[in-house]
């Protein structure tokens, strides 16, 4: 008899294990726009003391087609700070029935950091694993501890886009008496609960959505749910650090990873100081040291120990010639100041997306460093990893964003360069000969400034083949396009690249009868529409604007002459304005100019059926015709 309970109770424990992974069991307001479903996610953060902290996880996602298997997050790091007591995973099938299990020991072990990466000692276990049917279901636990506290867990109770959460749970648990700071994001909004005892602060939510991303929306994390906590007595790689405020920060970077990391050879500062010899005007010294650096270093990673935070000594990058952006932007900064000019590291996150130290939590952020040069007539910046672009100027990787300038006197956060509009400019024109067959030959003259020359100048290093390539993708709707000649002239000095395009394009004309079509916009066509959306949910943000400018001539053959010119367009919006016009400037030429200014900003969700319209007119007009007539 007991072993008939015993086997009943077994066959209803495994029954209730398989229910409870059963993809199909899945609440349909969880499943609709998503890519996969997090059934349960929870984190316990422990702190014992300043250096020392515990984390301890579980996550259970449903994948549901190819694209949510980004959400498993099957992976640990680790170093010598950091340590994995545990580490499995369990696959489930669409009924719940268990498929696979790994072990800490079946996963990869291999190196954190890139091919660029000269020395690291982070490493990163990962699972492998081929689906053979969706749905199917991971279940994945682990825990490690680690002696650095600089950097606490931060939660996201949603992962981004297309992705929802059944249920999940953080927990913050501050087991010392150290000041600690935490701020909460968006929480309200989401319905998540908090829990808050003294030290120890618990967050829990069920049945959060999947958000479907729209178009020109800001980033997830600006407006989805999240908490992070900082203590304000921290460790890090072996250093002790405390800081409160951002100025304190500074002081803790500059004292304790930069202090003697700027020291130069003898012979490092002779030739620093031959290479401004004879020069006054503050700009050019810096232009010519960093010239110098460019030209005589190059970008590795370091991330070895402390060096994942601290510069390798200028002497060493001097030595070496190479560097990470921390040594590249620390070597600089010694060279300068070798010269008579201060300048200072600044910490960024770089990317496109223009995201911000967050100035209202003082921490240890930021992915990257560059170079602020304070002079008195202006501010420069450096940066000191890339081999070709000019001094002072910043491209989509760093502009415009919250960064934290390090000073002997402490950190300051200040907004780095930001491009206006009109800024971002680009000029083509185009000398262009029909011949009487419809052929079209002739020169293309593009000059791009601002944000625009970031898109440009690496051209330069194309190889022929790829710059066709990228010519034929770039005028795509020019069909039976010909590259005959790429030349670039890059001005440095004043921050724009000219290229130089020889085309010959086929059957460009539409013939009907005595009357050829021509649309006489041939090389810049805005075709970018926004997708429909019925109910916007979020605000447009128009992040960067630009200003195109084209002028095209085109000498028509003699037999032909000029029967209709499309009407000028000329409107203003506050998204942007635009003109086009055609007009004859002589029997046998006419002229196409246009100007197009895109506006950057902020709008409400209700203004995005205005915005995209605005943009739909531009590319109608875009595609104006001229109709020529055979004499």
């Amino acid at each position: 008899m007991r072993l008939f309970f015993l086997s009943v109770s077994l066959f209803l424990f495994f029954i209730s294990s398989a229910q409870e992974y059963q993809a199909f069991s899945l609440d349909k307001t969880l499943t609709k726009n998503a890519d996969a479903v997090v059934r349960l996610d929870e984190m316990y953060v422990s702190i014992d003391s300043h250096q020392s902290m515990i984390v301890s996880s579980k996550r259970v996602v449903t994948v549901l087609n190819e694209d949510g298997k980004e959400h498993i997050h099957a992976l640990a790091y680790y170093d010598d700070n950091h340590k994995i007591n545990q580490l499995s995973a369990i696959i489930y099938n669409a009924q719940g029935d268990e498929i696979k299990k790994f072990k800490k020991k079946d996963f990869i072990d291999q190196s954190a950091s890139g091919n660029g990466t000269l020395y690291s000692d982070n490493r990163v276990k990962y699972m492998r694993y081929t689906p053979i049917a969706y749905p199917y279901t991971v279940v994945l636990e682990k825990s490690y501890e680690t002696s650095d506290t600089a950097f606490i867990p931060k939660w996201y109770f949603l992962d981004g886009y297309n992705v929802s959460t059944e249920k999940t749970k953080y927990t913050f648990d501050l087991k010392v008496n150290i000041p600690f700071r935490f701020k909460e994001n968006n929480l309200e909004e989401f319905g998540i609960t908090v829990k808050k005892n003294d030290n120890k602060l618990i967050y829990s939510a069920e049945n959060l959505s999947a958000l479907k991303s729209e178009p020109y929306a800001a980033d997830f994390s600006s407006f989805g749910p999240n908490v992070k906590f900082a203590l304000e007595k921290f460790h890090l790689k072996g250093v002790d650090g405390q800081a409160s405020n951002w100025e304190e920060f500074g002081v803790w970077i500059y004292n304790s990873l930069l202090t003697g990391q700027d020291v130069l050879s003898s012979s490092a500062k002779a030739k620093v100081m031959q290479l401004v010899a004879g020069i006054s005007d503050p700009k050019e010294k810096v232009k010519k040291v960093y010239d110098y650096v460019q030209n005589n270093t190059r970008y590795i990673s370091v991330q070895l120990g402390i060096g994942g935070w601290q510069p390798i000594s200028a002497e060493e990058v001097d030595r070496v010639k190479y560097g990470d952006c921390k040594g590249l932007t620390n070597y600089t900064m010694a060279l300068l100041k070798e010269v008579g000019i201060e300048s200072y590291y600044t910490v960024v996150y770089a990317d496109a997306g223009k995201r911000d130290l967050d100035p209202e939590f003082p921490s240890l952020q930021g992915n990257h460093v560059f170079l602020n040069v304070p002079l008195e007539t202006e501010e420069m910046w450096l940066e000191c990893t890339n081999q070709e672009v000019p001094a002072n100027y910043l491209g989509t990787f760093t502009d415009d964003r919250y960064v934290l300038k390090v000073t002997p006197r402490g950190g300051e956060l200040v907004k780095s360069r930001k491009y206006e509009d009109v800024e971002n400019k680009q000029k083509t024109k185009a000398n262009l000969i029909i011949n009487s067959s419809g052929t079209i030959t002739g020169q293309v003259n593009i000059t791009s400034e601002g944000i625009q020359y970031n898109q440009k100048y690496g051209l330069t290093r194309n190889k022929e083949n790829e710059l066709e390539k990228h010519y034929k993708e770039y005028w795509s709707y020019v069909t039976n396009l010909r590259i005959n000649k790429t030349d670039f002239e890059n001005d440095k000095n004043n921050i724009s690249i000219l290229e130089n395009v020889t085309i010959s394009v086929e059957d460009y004309v539409s013939m009907a009868g005595d009357r050829w079509l021509v649309v006489p916009n041939m090389f810049n066509r805005y075709g970018n529409i926004p997708k429909r959306i019925r109910n916007r949910n979020r605000e447009v943000e128009l992040k960067r604007g630009f200003i195109d400018e084209d002028e095209f001539i085109f000498e028509i053959p003699e037999n032909m002459e000029i029967e209709t010119l499309f009407t000028p367009i000329d409107f203003t919006t506050d998204f942007g304005e635009y003109m086009a016009e055609a007009e004859k400037i002589s029997e046998n030429k006419i002229k196409y100019k246009r100007r197009f200014l895109f506006k950057s900003g902020k709008y409400s969700k209700d203004r995005y059926n205005e915005f995209r319209d605005f943009i739909k007119q531009i590319a109608r007009h875009d595609n104006n015709k001229i109709v020529l007539i055979k004499k």
